[in-house]
């Protein structure tokens, strides 16, 4: 879970399973990026249940096998409702799902309307750049909705949605290049 907003911010766990790579990976650079302020900005704790009244939680997130999560966002939904918004980030090479639970009418679409609001911005002249289902709010509010060219395919083949290169291509530069800069690809 993440807590503590008004400091620097703490990812609290209590287990992560052997095979669960993709976030073992996550904390050892979460670690590696904050060198001596990591114990700042990750902590290990035995339950995080009996830790919730010490920290202002921020969201909750789950993580594992696509198959296990599908089955664990399926049941959160039926016994939570509408009381909190879950999104899923799906990476099915890596056979890892990403959940995360938040507060409702909390989405990265949510903060993009808010901000856009703020500053006195029209959807239609912004620009959001996604690669997962986690993105799908923020991408349907924009003006111009990019997916990157590994997304899955259900974003990559919505029509409203342009779709660029790859992480690993340099998706996000060829669509500011294209719709910031308008500078067509050679």
């Amino acid at each position: 879970m993440s807590a503590d907003p008004h400091d620097y911010g703490k990812l609290l766990y209590d287990r992560v399973s052997d095979d669960n790579l993709p976030l073992q990976k996550y904390i050892r650079w979460s670690q590696k990026l904050h060198g001596q302020d990591a114990e700042n900005s990750i902590e290990h704790v035995p339950l995080l249940e009996d830790i919730l009244d010490q920290h202002e939680i921020v969201h909750i997130s789950f993580s594992g096998s696509c198959a296990a999560m599908h089955n664990l966002v399926d049941r959160l939904r039926s016994e939570l409702g509408k009381r909190v918004t879950i999104l899923s980030t799906i990476y099915p090479r890596l056979d890892f799902t990403l959940i995360d639970i938040l507060p409702p009418d909390t989405s990265k679409g949510h903060g993009m309307a808010q901000l856009a609001a703020i500053e006195n911005i029209h959807a239609e002249e912004t620009m959001a750049i996604g690669d997962n289902f986690n993105d799908l709010e923020m991408l349907e509010f924009a003006g111009t909705a990019v997916v990157m060219g590994n997304a899955d395919a259900r974003l990559r083949e919505r029509p409203e949605f342009y779709t660029t290169l790859t992480n690993d291509e340099a998706g996000v530069a060829r669509a500011i290049e294209r719709f910031i800069l308008n500078q067509e690809n050679n």
